[in-house]
């Protein structure tokens, strides 16, 4: 095998594929990045059989072949090499990196372990979204899946394509995310993905831009960005119907600055941070304003009210408040609105967003997070 690259294509495609490197692998050869040179394209992959990444670049192919790097030497190798174009020559043991004055001999491991990574089928489920409405579907929505492994369905989230839309779902049992968007082209399928390829795909949507093919396996789940693709294995198992846990209507409702909240809760609840279990804070809601208060008296209290308007008649419930910060920091608009049934039901936030105007010519992507409160 033998090419020249660009030094900013070889090393962005190199930190790219590392992303799946099998870290803690128990086979030698996840954790390296296969190289392989075909014609004047050279192909990066990797695996760690839970997460595949494969991308191509453009190269002055001299010798096709194949190369297995161990990942993290080649990543730190890439990392320090100067300003000038980098050239590769492996033989069966040895790969020789010249860039610049610079050059490194370095050690290959056996190619022939390494496994087949999954190709999507030709006849699979395809769909289109916008880079930034997936990547922005996954930051909202992601961030309540669980991160305890005895209940492994609740660590994905659940994706539910129809011809029009897809939805997002994540619930840990104590907060719920959900978040629907339009596509730009359709396809009919469920699938529960778990979260961590949903972030590394995120990552790659902010970074590339464009729009992001999703392929709908009964196995897997394809991200394709142009030439480069993630493929992750589903998590088995039914995810619950979340549905059935959004309330019916709702008795109250507040719309409050949704930034000024966030402010707020996150400097009151300093005083329960000493704590190992986290310590509620309480809204105590009224006609215009929200008084938001944590601690005890063993440790420490904190209060501070801000503007408010409420529909109904005055409430007190209370939340964890890392939980209710995400879902205002998810909401990512000016304002917010919170609905309640009473202090011990699920209370709902969802982005305060004026409605289409007539004319409109598509629908915008609804949100909401479900906040179960706490006793207190």
């Amino acid at each position: 095998m033998k090419f020249r690259a660009e030094r900013g294509e070889f090393v962005d495609a190199v930190s790219w594929a590392l992303r799946s490197v099998g870290a803690r692998a128990t086979l030698p050869t996840l954790s390296g990045v296969r190289l392989e040179v075909r014609g004047d394209r050279l192909v990066l992959s990797s695996t760690d059989l839970e997460l595949s990444s494969e991308l191509s670049l453009p190269v002055q192919g001299e010798r096709d072949g194949i190369a297995l790097v161990p990942g993290r030497l080649l990543g730190d190798v890439v990392r320090t090499l100067p300003n000038a174009a980098v050239s590769a020559d492996a033989d069966t043991d040895r790969l020789r990196l010249h860039c610049g004055r610079a050059q490194f001999d370095l050690r290959l491991m056996s190619a022939e372990d390494f496994p087949r990574l999954p190709e999507p089928s030709a006849d699979a489920a395809v769909a289109v979204l916008k880079a930034e409405e997936f990547a922005r579907t996954v930051a909202q929505v992601a961030r309540a899946a669980s991160g305890d492994d005895a209940r492994p369905v609740l660590t994905g989230v659940t994706l539910e394509a129809t011809a029009g839309t897809l939805t997002a779902a994540a619930t840990d049992s104590y907060r719920l995310a959900m978040r629907t968007v339009p596509w730009d082209q359709g396809a009919e399928c469920t699938a529960l993905v778990p979260r961590r390829a949903l972030e590394e795909a995120r990552r790659s949507a902010e970074l590339l831009g464009s729009e992001v093919r999703l392929v709908f396996e009964p196995a897997q789940v394809t991200f394709a960005f142009g030439d480069r693709r993630l493929t992750s294995r589903l998590i088995e198992g039914t995810f619950p119907n979340f549905r059935q846990l959004l309330p019916p209507g709702f008795e109250r409702r507040l719309d409050v600055d949704r930034g000024e909240l966030l402010e707020v809760v996150r400097r009151v609840a300093v005083v329960g941070e000493v704590n190992t279990a986290a310590t509620p804070v309480t809204l105590h809601l009224t006609a215009d304003a929200v008084r938001v208060t944590a601690g005890s008296g063993e440790v420490g209290q904190a209060e501070e009210s801000l503007p408010g308007a409420l529909e109904g008649e005055p409430l007190q419930i209370a939340f964890n408040p890392r939980y209710l910060t995400d879902g205002l920091d998810a909401a990512g608009s000016e304002r917010v609105v919170l609905e309640f049934r009473n202090e011990l039901q699920p209370a709902v936030l969802r982005p305060a967003v004026a409605s289409n105007a007539p004319g409109d010519a598509a629908p915008a992507a609804d949100f909401l997070y479900l906040l179960m409160p706490v006793r207190v």
